[in-house]
């Protein structure tokens, strides 16, 4: 991993990555990215921020605790009618524990399957430094 400044750029208010990097001075940032190059202090690099991904990644999310919460409401309906139990209760403890189900199930898959993909990385050293001797 490596600390990299990014100069604001025309693009960067469609850059989806924009919130994760710009300061509040509009025109420098930091951005924690991957450093597979081995980059060192003082380089200029060339970084890669995958917009697709992040795309995808938010629809996997919102859409998969959306599904979650109403799956568990169903099923607490069911648990409702079949048991004789007051569905007041069991429709809110089924819409919780379908979203805790599914937050912890999302939260396993983005970390070690995505990890990697997610993160913006180094794609090539545009000029060393002085670093480098």
């Amino acid at each position: 991993m490596a600390q990299v400044q990014v100069a604001c750029l025309s693009a960067c208010d469609e850059c989806s990555a924009h919130s994760l990097c710009i300061g509040p001075t509009r025109k420098k940032g930091v951005l924690a990215v991957k450093n597979p190059l081995r980059a060192e202090p003082g380089d200029d690099v060339v970084i890669e921020i995958p917009e697709g991904r992040y795309n995808r990644a938010l629809i996997l999310i919102f859409g998969g605790l959306l599904a979650a919460a109403l799956a568990g409401t169903g099923l607490g309906w069911l648990v409702a009618t079949g048991a004789g139990l007051p569905s007041s209760l069991t429709l809110p403890l089924g819409f919780f524990l379908g979203l805790a189900s599914a937050a912890a199930g999302q939260f396993r898959y983005f970390r070690k399957a995505n990890e990697a993909q997610l993160y913006p990385r180094i794609i090539d050293i545009a000029n060393k430094g002085e670093d480098h001797g």
